[in-house]
């Protein structure tokens, strides 16, 4: 799920929460549609460094209370992501909270054309996030990262979690400079010891991030360091992404 997104809704929803507090506050509906030349998520493209079309629609209620959908296209044979997603957002001592439980799935994903494995990626997170000012930082986790158990030999689960910290500093009213890093580790990424060539054999994977957004264009310099995961290693983890995204009031 897009990243900038995400902010997008958690900030409606503490909005709303700390206006609630003195005041009646209407819900919001709102809608978000849009493309990217790469749907990259957490360091990795998810779609073959392909353009993707993206939207979703998402309620926030004054209590802080959210839930949303959002999907984006990936290549012809996973077909297409979609989320969803609900959680809540609140203030404690000025700092803005986020607690939530995310579902992915791909309807049509399947290995090697054979209909018997579609939707074996599906899987699902809890999270809990943080924002002060300009600075943010969010813990997710899955205890069956990418639906492990599906596919598997001995059919178990294999958990990960993914710890990102952010910056959003505004240049100006318009413009603002984003700096990201993000790492996710666990069962899933170790390295079976017989294959370490170093000391270290945790297998997490950090990617980082520069991006530059004005109004609903975006500009995004990415890249990831896998060398230690399970996880094959892609040919290039260094992209340039742009996109556009359209906020919609319903």
């Amino acid at each position: 799920m897009s990243s900038m997104l995400k902010k997008s809704v958690l900030g409606s929803a503490v909005a709303l929460a700390l206006l609630a507090g003195g005041q009646a506050v209407a819900s919001e509906l709102t809608a978000n549609a849009g493309i990217v030349s790469n749907y990259v998520y957490r360091g990795e493209t998810q779609n073959g460094d392909l353009s993707a079309i993206q939207g979703g629609i998402d309620y926030s209620h004054d209590s802080g209370f959210y839930v949303g959908t959002w999907s984006s296209s990936l290549n012809a044979a996973s077909g297409y992501e979609m989320d969803i997603y609900a959680g809540y957002g609140f203030e404690v001592s000025g700092i803005g909270m986020d607690v939530g439980y995310i579902s992915y799935m791909y309807p049509m994903g399947e290995t090697n054309g054979d209909p018997s494995t579609e939707n074996k990626y599906d899987f699902q997170e809890i999270y809990v996030g943080a924002s002060y000012g300009m600075f943010s930082a969010k813990y997710s986790y899955s205890d069956n990262y990418l639906g492990h158990s599906e596919y598997a030999a001995d059919g178990a689960k294999k958990a990960a979690y993914y710890l990102e910290l952010g910056m959003d500093y505004p240049l100006s009213d318009e413009m603002t400079l984003g700096l990201h890093v993000g790492q996710k580790a666990g069962a899933f990424f170790d390295v079976d010891a017989s294959q370490c060539t170093t000391t270290i054999c945790d297998g997490a994977v950090t990617d980082y991030s520069v991006s530059l957004s004005k109004g609903e264009f975006s500009f995004k310099v990415s890249n990831m360091d896998n060398k230690k995961s399970s996880v094959a290693a892609q040919s290039d983890n260094f992209r340039v992404i742009v996109g556009y995204t359209h906020d919609i009031a319903l």
